[in-house]
């Protein structure tokens, strides 16, 4: 009896030695995966942190003659495409950019807490080559209430045929003509800074001319009477014709 007892307290003890064994065994490994875990994410999240610290954006540096609008659009800033995520993220400043006046400025561009800066040269604005250096513009007649044309070409005699270069640099002045009203006015053209002149003459409708003043024409045809005579006052001079127009009694 006392050895079957002593068989199995030392069963018992051996079974409970294997299974703390066991447990302690099973510990270890789940510690281990654990800490294995959290040297994972510290690991992560560094690399993360040095991918933000490393963020870069290249921008260009251009020129641009005076006077030439700059772009809103970021992208046109950015010397390599970034993602649809970044480019929300951009802020443009151009405030320092003067295209009025030639010389070197800096521009920035923001991302979160990051500035990025590139350059913008102004130069002069180069004139065509084959730019034209005066011009000659045309006087005309035109009705009463015909609207001014607004081509060009419809003013400009020289030169011929109108470039699209001189069209650019042409400034008109109509300000004082009145084509409702009767006269002779005068319009102007601004060309490389010098201004030309010349007269629009504005008349009275014919046919309204004919309806409203003819009777009163006829009548003063019929109370007048017309004598020509002709003198020679020298051969060598020709001939010269004089008109005489007196008043019937």
């Amino acid at each position: 009896m006392d050895k079957k007892v002593r068989l199995i307290v030392v069963s018992s003890f051996t079974l409970l030695g294997i299974l703390c064994i066991s447990c302690g065994c099973l510990y270890s490994k789940l510690d281990q995966e654990n800490n294995n875990q959290t040297i994972a994410l510290v690991v992560s999240q560094k690399m993360q942190d040095n991918q933000k610290a490393d963020f870069n954006i290249k921008l260009k540096n251009f020129e641009i003659e005076t006077n030439t609008p700059l772009s809103i659009k970021i992208a046109d800033y950015l010397e390599e495409t970034v993602s649809d995520e970044v480019l929300a993220n951009l802020k443009l400043d151009t405030s320092s950019v003067n295209v009025k006046e030639v010389g070197t400025y800096k521009y920035k561009v923001y991302y979160k807490k990051k500035e990025f800066e590139g350059t913008i040269k102004v130069i002069e604005k180069v004139a065509p080559t084959n730019q034209v250096d005066t011009i000659s513009i045309k006087s005309f007649t035109i009705k009463k209430g015909t609207t001014l044309s607004t081509n060009p070409a419809d003013y400009i005699t020289e030169p011929s045929p109108l470039t699209d270069e001189v069209k650019a640099l042409l400034k008109f002045n109509f300000s004082e003509v009145d084509i409702n009203k009767p006269g002779t006015y005068q319009y102007t053209v601004t060309y490389n800074n010098s201004i030309y002149t010349a007269n629009i003459t504005v008349t009275e409708d014919q046919e309204n001319n004919i309806l409203s003043t003819g009777d009163n024409n006829t009548k003063t045809e019929e109370n007048k009477t017309t004598t020509t005579e002709t003198v020679t006052p020298n051969p060598s001079q020709g001939t010269t014709t004089k008109t005489d127009t007196t008043q019937k009694p």
